[in-house]
């Protein structure tokens, strides 16, 4: 995935989870990679946030195996909220 901007949502003893608008050609919405960075560097893909036609939000779609604590979770569902509420502002 190609990183458009970065944006960092959580910060906890050593870990940050980062989320990154990434290009979506050919697309009416907006991607986003989850990821987490900590003291020694490494970037672990955590999922994606996308939008959803169904359910008409944007939705978290975690990677398997990976594991999350109470605040990391909140922080990216608060994201969540946010971009919808912008997507739906827009098309009022």
């Amino acid at each position: 995935m190609a990183f458009i901007k970065p944006v960092t949502i959580y910060k906890g003893k050593g870990t940050t989870v980062k989320i990154n608008q990434c290009h979506n050609p050919g697309r009416k919405t907006n991607l986003f990679a989850v990821r987490r960075d900590d003291k020694r560097g490494y970037g672990e893909f955590l999922g994606e946030i996308r939008f959803d036609g169904a359910w008409r939000q944007y939705v978290f779609i975690p990677d398997a195996g990976t594991k999350w604590s109470a605040s990391c979770g909140r922080a990216i569902f608060d994201f969540c909220e946010e971009i919808t509420k912008k997507w739906r502002k827009k098309w009022k």
